[in-house]
């Protein structure tokens, strides 16, 4: 979502995503009540033309929406729960329009914000909007123990309440405190023009166009490779190669091959090159790499994002990461990149 320049939109929002997954064994969380409360209010839109999000007056979207909606949802499932709020190790909420408003509305359902509120990040990551709650409250995960209840808020267009308790399968992923880690891990961007060059808003000069024109067929035929990062490990002499080849590149052998999975391992850069003419004027440095992976070195060739090109060096660690690479023939297309290791990463 975007905010009007100079705006405090502009200045809340952040970008982000999260994901869980959901299942009946195994779980290091429980939901033991939920409750939801429907709430048709024109508070924050956009329409399908807008380049920026739209609103109404703030203090009313405060008032009769967010925090109006919130307190009744949290009271009515705490009571259905016959919990009050010292019963609660941690409360994820997510954020209103500013830190106080979030502080405000724990303390007037009697939560103590200093030990028992987790921290929305909004000064350091922003109002992402609907993965907002998701992401604050893996950050809470990160810190949990074993019997620990979480009141879990998320809002938009109406409330959704959960009860959580944390399992003693907690004990047994392996505690990195990701999104720390992940944050620690940021590179800033130089200044307020990039930004808005980046996001599209201001124009810079041209560069090389793309001529690149994607086929929906190659896509389907390539997608063990381009969409699933998948190589080939030769059954003769065990060679892996990505792109998947159907002829092995040492022995010859052909059709002779298992798939091996190479999204999820590490790798190191082989070698690699600096291009400073690709792009618009303003772009970063296109960091063209060859890095050979854990997994029986295959070479893999692709280009390096999230890093500072002057730090770029042969045998840095690196992992894959699916990007966004261009748009073209009507469509967004993706495609595999590495990256320096990040602090929080598998």
């Amino acid at each position: 979502r975007l905010g009007y320049p100079r705006s405090d939109f502009e200045q809340l929002f952040g970008d982000g995503a999260a994901a869980f997954i959901v299942g009946n064994s195994d779980v290091i969380a429980t939901i033991e009540t939920r409750y939801s409360v429907v709430n048709e209010m024109l508070d924050l839109w956009r329409l399908p033309k807008d380049t920026f999000v739209q609103s109404w007056e703030s203090r009313w979207a405060r008032d009769e929406g967010y925090d109006a909606n919130m307190a009744k949802a949290a009271a009515e499932v705490m009571r259905r729960a016959g919990l009050v709020a010292k019963d609660f190790a941690k409360v994820v909420f997510s954020a209103g329009l500013d830190v106080r408003g979030h502080q405000r509305l724990a303390q007037k359902l009697g939560f103590d914000v200093k030990t028992q509120v987790q921290d929305p990040m909004l000064a350091i990551v922003g109002n992402t909007g609907v993965p907002h709650p998701l992401i604050t409250l893996a950050a809470a995960l990160d810190e949990s123990k074993p019997g620990d209840r979480i009141l879990l808020g998320a809002y938009g267009d109406g409330v959704d309440m959960f009860i959580l308790r944390v399992t003693d399968e907690i004990e047994k992923v392996k505690r990195r405190q990701r999104v720390k880690k992940y944050l620690e891990s940021k590179m800033t961007i130089p200044s307020y023009e990039r930004y808005l060059s980046y996001r599209g808003l201001l124009e810079a000069v041209p560069g090389e166009p793309f001529r690149i024109f994607p086929s929906a067929t190659v896509t389907w035929r390539e997608r063990e490779s381009a969409i699933r990062c998948h190589g080939s490990k030769c059954r003769q002499c065990g060679t892996v190669a990505y792109p998947m080849q159907r002829v092995c590149i040492t022995c010859r052998a052909k059709d002779d091959f298992d798939t091996v999975r190479l999204s999820d391992q590490r790798a190191k850069v082989f070698t690699y090159s600096l291009d400073n003419l690709a792009g618009r004027s303003d772009d970063p440095t296109i960091v063209q790499t060859v890095a050979e992976s854990e997994l029986g070195s295959a070479r893999i060739y692709c280009l390096m994002t999230d890093c500072l090109p002057s730090e770029v060096k042969v045998d840095l660690p690196v992992e894959m990461t699916f990007r966004w690479f261009y748009d073209g023939a009507g469509h967004h297309n993706y495609y595999w990149k590495c990256r320096p290791v990040r602090n929080g990463g598998a």
